[in-house]
Protein backbone atom coordinates (compact mmCIF):
# COMPACT_ATOMS: atom_id res chain seq x y z
CA UNK A 1 0.00 0.00 0.00
CA UNK A 2 2.90 2.27 0.68
CA UNK A 3 4.47 2.41 -3.22
CA UNK A 4 1.04 2.38 -4.57
CA UNK A 5 0.49 5.80 -2.37
CA UNK A 6 4.06 6.84 -3.52
CA UNK A 7 3.51 6.48 -7.08
CA UNK A 8 0.46 8.93 -6.53
CA UNK A 9 2.49 11.21 -4.34
CA UNK A 10 5.14 11.12 -7.32
CA UNK A 11 2.47 12.85 -9.96
CA UNK A 12 1.90 15.29 -7.83
CA UNK A 13 4.51 18.39 -8.70
CA UNK A 14 5.42 19.58 -5.16
CA UNK A 15 6.26 15.83 -4.04
CA UNK A 16 10.41 15.14 -4.21
CA UNK A 17 9.66 11.85 -6.54
CA UNK A 18 8.16 13.92 -9.17
CA UNK A 19 11.39 15.76 -10.01
CA UNK A 20 12.52 12.28 -11.15
CA UNK A 21 11.35 12.29 -14.58
CA UNK A 22 12.30 16.02 -15.09
CA UNK A 23 15.39 15.36 -14.44
CA UNK A 24 15.46 12.77 -17.07
CA UNK A 25 14.50 15.61 -19.26
CA UNK A 26 16.86 17.60 -17.82
CA UNK A 27 19.78 15.57 -18.51
CA UNK A 28 18.61 14.56 -21.71
CA UNK A 29 18.75 17.89 -23.02
CA UNK A 30 21.78 18.86 -21.59
CA UNK A 31 23.42 15.79 -23.32
CA UNK A 32 22.10 17.03 -26.92
CA UNK A 33 23.05 20.58 -25.53
CA UNK A 34 26.80 19.20 -25.31
CA UNK A 35 26.77 16.98 -28.22
CA UNK A 36 25.86 20.67 -30.54
CA UNK A 37 28.19 23.19 -28.41
CA UNK A 38 31.01 19.70 -29.09
CA UNK A 39 30.23 19.62 -32.88
CA UNK A 40 30.42 23.67 -33.28
CA UNK A 41 33.73 23.20 -32.44
CA UNK A 42 33.50 25.00 -29.01
CA UNK A 43 34.56 23.76 -25.62
CA UNK A 44 32.21 22.77 -22.87
CA UNK A 45 32.49 25.43 -20.19
CA UNK A 46 30.36 25.71 -16.68
CA UNK A 47 29.04 28.92 -17.75
CA UNK A 48 27.53 27.31 -20.90
CA UNK A 49 26.56 24.43 -19.12
CA UNK A 50 24.57 26.68 -16.81
CA UNK A 51 23.21 28.78 -19.13
CA UNK A 52 21.43 25.76 -21.09
CA UNK A 53 20.34 24.83 -17.65
CA UNK A 54 18.87 27.92 -16.70
CA UNK A 55 16.45 28.00 -20.04
CA UNK A 56 15.75 24.69 -19.56
CA UNK A 57 13.90 25.56 -16.51
CA UNK A 58 12.14 28.05 -17.92
CA UNK A 59 9.19 27.28 -19.58
CA UNK A 60 8.99 30.41 -22.28
CA UNK A 61 11.26 33.07 -23.71
CA UNK A 62 13.94 34.49 -20.96
CA UNK A 63 15.62 37.67 -20.76
CA UNK A 64 19.55 37.50 -20.90
CA UNK A 65 19.54 39.41 -17.10
CA UNK A 66 17.34 36.94 -15.86
CA UNK A 67 19.47 34.13 -17.24
CA UNK A 68 22.37 35.83 -15.21
CA UNK A 69 20.62 36.32 -12.33
CA UNK A 70 19.85 32.67 -12.14
CA UNK A 71 23.47 31.25 -13.06
CA UNK A 72 25.33 33.90 -10.92
CA UNK A 73 27.72 36.30 -10.94
CA UNK A 74 30.24 33.60 -9.34
CA UNK A 75 29.79 31.13 -12.77
CA UNK A 76 30.11 34.34 -15.23
CA UNK A 77 29.61 37.67 -15.83
CA UNK A 78 26.20 39.05 -18.19
CA UNK A 79 29.24 39.69 -20.68
CA UNK A 80 29.39 36.21 -21.21
CA UNK A 81 25.89 35.38 -21.10
CA UNK A 82 25.26 37.24 -23.96
CA UNK A 83 28.05 36.27 -25.80
CA UNK A 84 26.96 32.49 -25.21
CA UNK A 85 23.64 33.08 -26.76
CA UNK A 86 24.79 34.88 -29.68
CA UNK A 87 27.19 31.60 -30.40
CA UNK A 88 24.06 29.34 -29.15
CA UNK A 89 21.70 31.03 -31.66
CA UNK A 90 23.61 30.84 -34.54
CA UNK A 91 24.22 27.28 -33.52
CA UNK A 92 20.36 26.43 -33.41
CA UNK A 93 20.41 26.11 -29.87
CA UNK A 94 18.83 29.11 -29.04
CA UNK A 95 15.43 30.46 -30.39
CA UNK A 96 15.64 35.07 -30.08
CA UNK A 97 12.00 36.78 -29.99
CA UNK A 98 11.04 40.06 -28.60
CA UNK A 99 8.88 42.11 -26.00
CA UNK A 100 6.98 44.54 -27.52
CA UNK A 101 9.56 47.47 -26.67
CA UNK A 102 12.13 45.76 -27.87
CA UNK A 103 13.72 43.42 -25.11
CA UNK A 104 15.24 40.80 -26.55
CA UNK A 105 14.65 37.43 -25.15
CA UNK A 106 15.99 33.56 -25.42
CA UNK A 107 14.31 30.32 -25.74
CA UNK A 108 15.99 26.96 -25.60
CA UNK A 109 15.13 24.82 -28.79
CA UNK A 110 16.25 21.47 -27.98
CA UNK A 111 12.89 20.27 -27.23
CA UNK A 112 10.25 22.09 -28.56
CA UNK A 113 8.79 21.77 -32.12
CA UNK A 114 9.40 25.46 -33.94
CA UNK A 115 6.69 28.25 -32.98
CA UNK A 116 5.71 31.75 -32.15
CA UNK A 117 5.04 33.78 -29.11
CA UNK A 118 1.35 35.82 -28.57
CA UNK A 119 3.28 38.17 -25.82
CA UNK A 120 0.81 40.80 -23.55
CA UNK A 121 1.79 44.22 -23.82
CA UNK A 122 0.16 44.64 -20.28
CA UNK A 123 2.05 41.68 -18.16
CA UNK A 124 4.61 40.44 -20.73
CA UNK A 125 3.08 36.67 -20.45
CA UNK A 126 4.28 34.94 -23.03
CA UNK A 127 2.02 32.10 -25.13
CA UNK A 128 3.41 29.76 -27.36
CA UNK A 129 1.56 29.51 -30.93
CA UNK A 130 2.12 26.67 -32.55
CA UNK A 131 0.54 27.64 -35.55
CA UNK A 132 3.68 27.99 -38.70
CA UNK A 133 2.86 29.66 -41.69
CA UNK A 134 6.27 31.00 -42.45
CA UNK A 135 7.06 27.14 -43.52
CA UNK A 136 5.94 27.50 -47.56
CA UNK A 137 7.37 31.35 -47.61
CA UNK A 138 11.17 29.10 -45.72
CA UNK A 139 10.02 26.65 -48.47
CA UNK A 140 9.64 29.01 -51.26
CA UNK A 141 12.94 30.68 -50.81
CA UNK A 142 14.54 27.92 -50.40
CA UNK A 143 13.81 26.76 -53.81
CA UNK A 144 14.75 30.14 -55.00
CA UNK A 145 17.93 29.18 -54.19
CA UNK A 146 18.81 31.10 -50.78
CA UNK A 147 20.57 29.58 -48.21
CA UNK A 148 20.65 30.67 -44.13
CA UNK A 149 17.28 31.55 -44.12
CA UNK A 150 16.06 32.77 -41.01
CA UNK A 151 12.64 35.50 -39.60
CA UNK A 152 11.31 37.08 -36.94
CA UNK A 153 7.44 36.96 -36.54
CA UNK A 154 6.26 37.96 -32.73
CA UNK A 155 3.12 38.80 -32.25
CA UNK A 156 1.77 41.59 -29.52
CA UNK A 157 -1.58 41.99 -27.73
CA UNK A 158 -3.33 42.60 -24.74
CA UNK A 159 -4.17 39.23 -23.18
CA UNK A 160 -7.75 38.69 -21.66
CA UNK A 161 -6.91 38.61 -18.10
CA UNK A 162 -5.74 42.31 -18.43
CA UNK A 163 -8.72 43.11 -20.31
CA UNK A 164 -10.83 42.16 -17.44
CA UNK A 165 -8.47 43.99 -14.81
CA UNK A 166 -8.34 47.19 -17.60
CA UNK A 167 -12.57 47.32 -18.08
CA UNK A 168 -12.18 47.19 -13.97
CA UNK A 169 -9.82 50.35 -13.94
CA UNK A 170 -11.03 51.93 -17.56
CA UNK A 171 -7.06 51.56 -18.55
CA UNK A 172 -4.53 48.86 -20.14
CA UNK A 173 -1.37 49.76 -18.89
CA UNK A 174 1.85 48.79 -21.00
CA UNK A 175 4.85 46.92 -19.21
CA UNK A 176 7.89 48.88 -18.55
CA UNK A 177 11.40 47.56 -20.02
CA UNK A 178 12.13 43.89 -18.06
CA UNK A 179 14.09 44.76 -14.99
CA UNK A 180 15.90 42.49 -12.95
Amino acid sequence: MLCHLCMISATQSNHPLATVANADARESALTEARTRIRTAGMRITKPRLAIIASLHRHEGPVSCERIHQDVGTGVCDLVTVYRCLAAFEEMGLVRRSYLHHGTCLYELTLTTPRHHHIVCKACGATERMEYFPVEGVERLLTERGYTQISHLVEFFGVCPKCQSAASVRRTIPTIPPERT
